[in-house]
């Protein structure tokens, strides 16, 4: 399902990086987004359109955005983006659901939008069943019953396959994760999206984090990263 997200943002480096990261992130697939870059224009918009999430900075060319909420109903949730940590109490007051201090990355993001997740309309998922991949010249439908990681290494994406096949996709991990079933899919880190399956032992180790061993093998050290070794787990238990 494609959300209508609303980003109301009036600087132009903030607006080019969370769209680019949106393209890519586990939002649905090509989300409706409007960009404004006041407050009047964000009332004028809201009093005519109900939109599923709201990305909103807190200091705009004129006024702080909170005072949209005190000239329209707001029902959305809202993620607030800013430089600023001192309006995050009146932010969450506000149908404020995450706060991201600028500038954030991807994973701060995911963070955010997980926070949400529940309360956007959504459909029955449709998971791939494969991926078209290539080797030189070659092209091969690849069942996704036969893959055991996709491995991010120099910009390149490369899919693992159980009996030790490697190929190269034309993706990112954030593109593939919408696409694949979360019941056996999880991305350990920023190189790294394993099948469960693919897991043969882990370990404990500094500051919470926690080290996997692959099958197929490869030459480089698997580490869950911090951030998410709690999810981790918990996707391991579900």
């Amino acid at each position: 399902m494609a959300w209508q997200i609303l980003v109301v943002e009036d600087e132009e480096w903030a607006w080019n990086s969370l769209r680019d990261m949106l393209a890519t992130s586990l939002l649905a697939e090509n989300p409706n987004l409007v960009r404004l870059d006041t407050i009047r224009d964000a009332v004028e918009w809201l009093r005519k359109n109900k939109p599923d999430l709201i990305f909103m900075d807190i200091h705009l060319a004129d006024g702080i955005s909170l005072e949209v909420f005190k000239q329209v109903p707001v029902s959305a949730p809202v993620i607030f983006t800013t430089a600023y940590d001192d309006y995050a109490l009146d932010a969450f007051q506000n149908q404020g659901y995450a706060y991201l201090l600028k500038p954030f990355d991807a994973e701060d993001l995911e963070r955010a939008i997980a926070k949400v997740r529940k309360l956007l309309p959504s459909d029955e998922p449709r998971y791939k069943n494969r991926f078209l991949v290539k080797y030189g010249i070659h092209l091969k439908s690849l069942p996704v019953s036969d893959i055991a990681y996709f491995m991010a290494e120099d910009k390149i994406l490369f899919v693992i396959e159980k009996s030790g096949g490697r190929y190269i996709m034309e993706d990112t991990l954030m593109g593939i994760a919408a696409k694949l079933d979360p019941t056996f899919f999880f991305q350990v880190n920023r190189k790294f999206m394993v099948h469960i399956d693919a897991i043969v032992s882990m370990v404990k180790i500094s500051r919470g984090r926690v080290k996997i061993k692959l099958l197929p093998e490869n030459d480089t050290d698997v580490i869950v990263s911090q951030e998410r070794s709690i999810l981790f787990q918990e996707w391991l238990g579900r």
